[in-house]
């Protein structure tokens, strides 16, 4: 099938309607003219993301941007909330801010009221957020000069939605919108951009720096790890792909990148849910076991939840290798919070497949260290000699192994839970 008609179905089955964007606007005006009546006049309030940029696709979840411009504190936020009797959770973060939620039909809509400083210069900046006024006028000026863009970012999107790869979050760590965004601006078309991006990976869309190595010399070294860097077209010291990590680009992206490339199909653009039983089938030998995983913390719903729990089952993953059981699958599902399935965005779900070692081999002492080597064949029954150490074997028990990382639940702050 030709790039360009799965483009086209793409838009068809993925756009919102018009209809439902519309009501999306409505009620986005709503909260900002309630928001604006309960303001000081030097408060100014805008509505931002994809619905401000007109770039939203169809996903289980909208969310809609709604920033509240301050010129000082931006903890008077709730102050504006509460006089403008809007019920709205408080949400903690780097700046509290607030969420409204409610349904369309079955679908949740999340409306976030974001405090956020006004700035002239960029060194004005306290949070990342102080730019997101600034991305949103930047992206709708591009994309006024050149209508086709919106559908290109539309594409794009869907796309890395479809294949896990969106969303900056630090349980993600994949595309942020914005990001999507400045790179379909910058390579022109969502095909150009599948191509393009596995051959340059240093981007000045707006050419603020002479060269590449300038940019790899003037920008932050912590923001230099990414497999991408994207000088933010706002901001020349900010690395708007800093967020993406070179595991969800090299093994989730690119290999859907070039499988759409050679053989383009809707099929890439839509969400797959997560088929336990045929995960499980991949346990298809004496020596391979199938682990399904509980997570469970107290931390705030969101990113820092999953986050925490993440960070969990990646250190179950490196505790597992050290003992060398090697993990040759792995499945992460956050179960985001959920009225209508009861999830309080507390918990999360995981499942591996363990190819199993029920003996490993362990490193001694070198044989000239006398006092060592006694003190080793004190502990171990079974010892031999190898390349100038002594070495020993252990047996390996994998429950042993969970009840030991049991041991750090309260360290991380997550509660485990595994059944096989």
């Amino acid at each position: 099938m030709k790039i360009s008609s799965v483009k086209k179905q793409v838009l068809e089955k993925f756009t919102l309607s018009k209809k439902y964007e519309s009501i999306l606007d409505k009620k986005a005006n709503e909260i900002l003219k309630k928001l604006k009546s309960a303001s000081p006049k030097d408060v100014k309030i805008g509505i931002g993301g994809s619905l401000a940029k007109k770039t939203l696709v169809e996903k289980p979840v909208q969310d809609i941007d709604i920033f509240v411009a301050f010129k000082d504190d931006t903890k008077d936020l709730e102050k504006i909330i509460k006089k403008a009797k809007l019920k709205a959770r408080k949400i903690h973060g780097s700046r509290d801010y607030f969420k409204i939620e409610e349904t369309l039909g079955k679908k949740p809509i999340i409306y976030e009221i974001i405090p956020v400083k006004q700035i002239t210069k960029p060194e004005e900046v306290e949070n990342v957020t102080d730019f997101s006024l600034k991305h949103v006028n930047y992206v709708k000026s591009n994309i006024n000069k050149n209508k086709k863009l919106a559908d290109e970012i539309k594409i794009a999107k869907t796309f890395c939605h479809a294949n896990n790869c969106y969303g900056a979050e630090s349980y993600i760590k994949g595309f942020s919108g914005y990001a999507l965004e400045i790179l379909v601006i910058y390579f022109k078309t969502f095909e150009n951009f599948l191509k393009q991006i596995q051959k340059e990976n240093i981007i000045d869309p707006e050419k603020q720096f002479k060269n590449k190595k300038q940019i790899l010399t003037e920008l932050n070294e912590s923001k230099l790890i990414s497999p991408i860097i994207l000088v933010d077209p706002v901001y020349k010291y900010r690395n708007v792909c800093a967020g993406l990590s070179k595991e969800t680009f090299e093994k989730q992206f690119l290999p859907k990148a070039r499988q759409f490339l050679k053989n383009p199909s809707l099929n890439l653009f839509e969400e797959k849910s997560f088929n336990q039983k045929q995960f499980e089938k991949k346990a298809n030998g004496k020596d391979k076991k199938f682990i399904e995983i509980k997570l469970e913390t107290e931390k705030q719903e969101g990113d820092i939840a999953a986050t925490k729990m993440k960070k969990f089952f990646d250190f179950i993953i490196q505790t597992l290798e050290e003992k060398q059981q090697k993990v040759t699958s792995k499945h992460f599902e956050y179960l985001h919070e959920n009225q209508d399935t009861k999830t309080n965005g507390k918990t999360a779900k995981a499942y591996l497949i363990i190819k199993t070692k029920p003996e490993i081999e362990r490193k001694g002492p070198p044989l000239n260290l006398e006092f060592a080597v006694k003190k080793f064949k004190q502990a171990n029954k079974k010892t031999y000699k190898k390349q100038g150490h002594l070495y020993t074997k252990n047996k390996i028990d994998l429950k042993e192994i969970f009840n030991k990382i049991k041991e750090f639940e309260q360290d991380m702050d997550v509660a485990l839970e595994v059944s096989s």
